[in-house]
């Protein structure tokens, strides 16, 4: 697939590479990579864009491509949309890095499924960080590098891996549906995010239920994980329109726009209008 690289910037153990993908027709192609690979789309999917991997070569139906997906080594992945324009912040792990924490975790990703739309807030705003980091390299950039590709690593061993999965359930965690249904209720909403008992409510447990065992599927609280939902869904709209920050901070649930800052700066490590202004120029 022809592609511009706006940015890379790459260590021992990881390669980011900011890319700019346009298809003046329907796309219908095959791409396989040695390495596992997270992509994040820092623009709105292409329509119809879906997909299917290797065994499932044989079946008709393609599955829907959500904004952040993970491609094991050496899988094809037979992929389609509808044409048009897509930026996409790639990060490439090679088997056999040199950093022993992330070879260790990249021989821990055998057996994991590709995945076409992990919905994993930390995820998403891991990824976003690294194609910030890509394209304004700051101090010590190699070691910043290097510990958010090992954070994008175990967040996803922990969703992905079918012991951590079931560790999780042994111990009282939520049903995959549950957490699922969390997350699209938060990504669904605009103004206020829903509250603890609300979201209890949704999936059908008690709000001291929900406390314990979010904490136990996720690994952090119900209001973290809200935060880090609302950074990912600011950083989208930042992306998709060209709102004043104000009416972003309103969007996404917050009183004042010196609020949202705080938040977001704190969540991303960068201003709204800073994190606005380096991914789109």
């Amino acid at each position: 697939m022809p592609y511009s690289i706006e940015a890379r910037i790459g260590t021992g153990s990881s390669l980011v590479e900011v890319r700019n993908y346009y298809w003046p027709e329907p796309l219908d192609e095959f791409v396989e990579d040695d390495h596992p690979v997270f992509g994040l789309s820092l623009s709105p999917v292409p329509l119809a864009s879906r997909a299917r991997f290797g065994d499932a070569m044989n079946r008709r139906n393609f599955d829907p491509i959500g904004s952040v997906l993970y491609r094991p080594p050496r899988l094809p992945m037979h992929c389609r949309n509808a044409g048009g324009s897509q930026r996409l912040v790639m990060c490439a792990l090679p088997v056999g890095a040199s950093s022993s924490a992330i070879s260790v975790l990249v021989d821990r990703l055998s057996g994991s499924q590709p995945m076409l739309d992990v919905r994993k807030a930390e995820i998403t705003a891991t990824l976003r960080r690294l194609a910030a980091e890509a394209c304004a390299p700051g101090f010590a950039c190699g070691a910043v590098v290097e510990a958010l590709s090992t954070t994008l690593l175990v967040d996803f061993l922990r969703i992905a891996r079918p012991e951590n999965a079931s560790k999780m359930r042994l111990v009282g965690g939520l049903a995959p549906w549950q957490r699922r249904r969390i997350d699209e209720a938060l990504h669904d909403i605009d103004g206020p995010a829903p509250s603890v008992s609300e979201l209890a409510t949704l999936i059908g447990v008690s709000s001291r239920h929900l406390l314990r065992a979010f904490r136990v599927s996720v690994g952090r609280t119900v209001a973290k994980h809200i935060q880090q939902v609302r950074a990912g869904r600011a950083c989208e709209i930042l992306l998709s329109t060209k709102l004043p920050i104000k009416a972003v901070a309103a969007r996404c649930g917050f009183a004042s726009a010196g609020a949202f800052t705080t938040a977001f700066r704190r969540e991303i490590g960068l201003t709204p209008r800073d994190y606005r202004m380096r991914m789109t120029r």
